[in-house]
């Protein structure tokens, strides 16, 4: 009897370890969302990706529309994503997605998950030449990442392209043509990890 309760209290300590162990393996470390030195302005020019669970494999993309800041006393990410994306139909279905910064050796790699689909059923994540691992949340992120900031969705809204300053509509619609319309999607940072 006094066996089988010490092993059900060493159980529950390995089990209250894990639920507390939300740091990927491999040099990450946990930063407060406060603390990520990357200007934002930056991390949205560079090569930032975004990644969400699918069924079968994960999904990505990169991503070149956001920013961050707080709302209602959280900090978020604020991102915006075409209609017509594959990750699109995603978000819609998850609660989570990361956003994984790259080093500037990977900009090829990553470029390649911005130019093709993973709706085709392809492993566009192996075919750009990247690792995927989960946080213990179970959401994707990129090995070879230099930062991770896991989030949570707590807004989504269409986003009215018609009410877009004259400039920015001649430089991105051009010729009057209409592309399909972007979703925002207001997420709150639960985790920032860093190399």
């Amino acid at each position: 009897m006094k066996t089988k309760i010490i092993l059900i209290f060493m159980l529950v300590m390995s089990m209250n370890a894990l639920a507390q162990n939300v740091t990927p393996s491999g040099g990450w470390k946990e930063i407060e969302p406060k603390d990520i030195s990357i200007n934002s302005i930056h991390l949205f020019e560079d090569w930032i990706v975004l990644a969400v669970n699918n069924d079968e494999k994960p999904n990505a993309m990169l991503l070149t529309m956001g920013t961050m800041g707080a709302f209602r006393g959280k900090p978020i990410v604020s991102i915006f994503v075409n209609e017509s994306r594959y990750t699109y139909e995603l978000l819609e279905k998850n609660p989570y997605f990361t956003l994984s910064v790259f080093p500037e050796q990977y900009k090829e790699n990553v470029h390649y998950l911005g130019e093709h689909s993973g709706r085709d059923g392809s492993d566009k994540i192996k075919d750009a030449g990247l690792q995927v691992s989960k946080t213990e949340l179970g959401n994707p992120f990129f090995d070879q990442a230099n930062l991770v900031i896991e989030c949570r969705m707590i807004y989504t809204g269409k986003w009215d392209e018609s009410r877009l300053d004259d400039s920015i509509k001649s430089a991105f619609y051009r010729d009057g043509e209409r592309r399909p319309a972007h979703q925002q999607f207001i997420a709150e940072i639960v985790h920032v990890w860093q190399k």
